[in-house]
């Protein structure tokens, strides 16, 4: 008895916890989401299923060893399973603890990917205050520890038996109904891992229960999560997201994305061979352009320039990061819910890219950061894809210019300025050039020189698009714009008002301007952030095909069918003409389907979901 009242002590002790630990979530993020008592209590109940199955999972080796006490009843128990108990229970609670502060950044739950995102913990921390830093670890490890001690503490030293009051004989009739309790608990909690406590398997589909996004992460418990996308993410990446039979999904794969998209239909450029420079404009989503349906005066420069030459306005980004959303627009690569293949060593020699197919064809190409390039791996991704790199440390900023991510927008863009003047005196009329660069002063902790508007966030995209529409001007008053083509575009959006369930979020500007652009001209096609190198090598007679098996020219005879898929690791959305449709990728929980539910582009979804795994850039699991 005393074996299992233990058991079932720890067992509630650690379910106490995790009930704790979703109340806090929700009131740490009611800003977020407002919740009401009966909402917390629905959370609680789906999320149950869950928990219990999480609890067990850690508690089921404790009890194996627990029964050993039977046989040797003097071992020391604590001593035994102590340093187990104590290192699980504080993962849990730093597991929960993370996850209840990070979610007002990332809005989703943290998975392995988190792991990636820590190789750059300077930049990583840029976001936020020494103080909100020191207090939120310090809560976390406060109540990690707390939690360990209580789990240790109730751990008895050892089970010594009592003594019999019968015979020699009646210490064996004991021993029945210990066996007999043994069995059954042991039933019990091998059960309740598998099962839960609703009799059906418990998965995460099974907390999804409200249309509010936050109440079903709430639901899920964060722990489970972690320990799943762990085993997930440690699959080779064909074994990933095995959704249909593979002829099923070759067959409707083949009939949605065309595999020759080099002809064109309409001819954007006055001349085969423009000098060339893209402008990445950090967390620019839709949402801060007016023309675009967003906040009106965060971004009149962008919205002016796009009168000015071609402009996409059903552009969609394919990812939530900034690594992902760069080789997705310079590789021409869909992303990956699980990996960034910036972040795969493995991945970067096997990746293609606009600068090494140009340098081919005579033109130089180098890349301008303002930051450290070291964060997520953007150098190594930049060098091995033929980009000469440039960073802070390249382009003369004092350190009186720098702030936490790097020299501000002003700064850097004026160093473009004369970068790109420079290259084209070096060049000669007769060698073209490739020009990237990124903006980074769009990005928290919102502190830019410059006071247009009250709302903090809104200011800081209206100081990027004050510095990108001064840069563009100037630019254009110079020789070098008469053959230039400029192509702005975002990296992604950002979860300011938004959760990534908005298929908003995805929602991105995208226009080419410069004196090499023909006419004006505005396109409502889908385009994906992937498929912008296939359409400007087209438009320059340049073959993309094989190079760039998931780049589509959108100008082309065989794109009948337009289509966007964008993913972050907790989902995947598919946007066609239509509408959209997103899903949770472990759970398959469709968590937006508008405007009317559509079956066919869920299956769209999943085929490109599934495919993507089938041909990812290497052979090797994700580092």
């Amino acid at each position: 008895m005393k074996r299992t009242l233990y058991i079932l002590s720890l067992t509630a002790l650690l379910l106490v916890a995790t009930i704790l630990g979703k109340v806090e979530f929700l009131a740490y993020n009611r800003d977020i989401m407002f919740f009401t008592m009966s909402e917390l209590m629905q959370v609680l109940w789906h999320g149950l299923p869950l928990d219990i199955s999480t609890v067990t999972m850690a508690v089921l080796p404790v009890w194996f060893i627990t029964l050993l006490t039977v046989k040797w009843p003097s071992m020391p128990l604590r001593w035994i399973v102590g340093p187990y108990i104590g290192i699980v229970t504080f993962l849990m609670g730093c597991v929960t603890g993370a996850t209840i502060i990070m979610y007002e950044n990332w809005k989703f739950l943290l998975d392995a990917s988190i792991f990636s995102y820590m190789s750059s913990p300077g930049n990583a921390t840029a976001s936020a205050s020494v103080y909100y830093i020191v207090t939120r670890i310090g809560l976390i490890l406060l109540s990690s520890i707390l939690l360990s001690f209580l789990s240790v503490a109730i751990t008895p030293k050892s089970i010594v038996p009592r003594k019999s009051r019968y015979g020699g004989g009646g210490r064996r009739q004991q021993h029945a109904p210990q066996r007999h309790t043994a069995y059954l608990l042991t039933g019990l909690l091998l059960c309740f891992m598998l099962w839960g406590v609703n009799g059906r398997r418990a998965d995460e589909r099974s907390a999804f229960h409200s249309e509010k996004i936050l109440q079903n992460h709430a639901a899920i418990n964060p722990v489970g999560h972690m320990v799943r996308s762990l085993w997930t993410y440690s699959k080779d990446f064909n074994e990933q997201f095995r959704l249909m039979p593979e002829e099923e999904c070759d067959s409707i794969f083949a009939q949605i994305f065309p595999t020759d998209t080099e002809d064109i239909t309409d001819t954007l450029l006055r001349t085969r061979r423009p000098d060339i420079l893209t402008i990445q404009l950090e967390s620019m989503g839709a949402p801060f352009i007016e023309s675009l349906g967003g906040a009106k005066g965060v971004a009149p420069e962008l919205c002016q320039w796009m009168t000015r030459g071609v402009n996409f306005t059903n552009a969609w980004a394919t990812s939530f990061r900034t690594d992902r959303g760069t080789v997705s627009a310079l590789s021409g690569y869909v992303s990956y819910p699980t990996t960034s293949l910036m972040m795969t060593d493995s991945c970067l020699p096997l990746l293609p890219s606009l600068a090494k197919t140009l340098k081919g064809y005579g033109y130089t190409a180098d890349y301008m950061y303002s930051g450290n390039s070291n964060h997520m791996n953007k150098r190594k991704y930049m060098e091995a894809v033929g980009f000469r790199m440039w960073d802070i440390e390249d382009i003369n900023v004092s350190e009186e210019e720098r702030d936490v991510w790097g020299a501000n927008d002003s700064i850097a863009m004026n160093r473009m300025l004369g970068l790109i003047q420079r290259t084209k005196q070096e060049n000669g009329a007769e060698k073209p050039f490739f020009w990237a660069c990124q903006t980074i002063s769009s990005h928290e902790p919102w502190e830019v020189p410059y006071h247009r508007l009250d709302n903090k966030v809104h200011n800081a995209f209206a100081y990027t698009d004050h510095c990108v529409g001064l840069f563009l001007d100037s630019l254009s008053r110079t020789s070098v714009w008469d053959n230039l083509l400029v192509v702005v575009y975002a990296d992604h959006g950002h979860t300011y008002g938004l959760t990534f369930d908005n298929p908003e979020f995805f929602h991105m500007p995208l226009f080419f301007i410069g004196g090499a652009v023909s006419k004006v001209r505005t396109y409502d096609t889908i385009i994906a952030q992937n498929d912008m190198v296939a359409t400007i090598l087209s438009q320059m007679g340049i073959p993309h095909n094989e190079e760039f098996p998931w780049s589509r020219n959108v100008f082309s005879r065989n794109y009948t069918y337009p289509f966007a898929y964008c993913n972050y690791p907790a989902g995947a959305l598919f946007v066609d003409g239509s509408g959209k449709t997103m899903m949770d990728v472990q759970s398959g929980y469709i968590m937006a389907d508008e405007p009317e539910s559509s079956g066919e582009r869920l299956k769209h979804l999943q085929v490109m979901l599934q495919k993507t795994y089938d041909t990812i850039p290497q052979a090797d699991k994700t580092e």
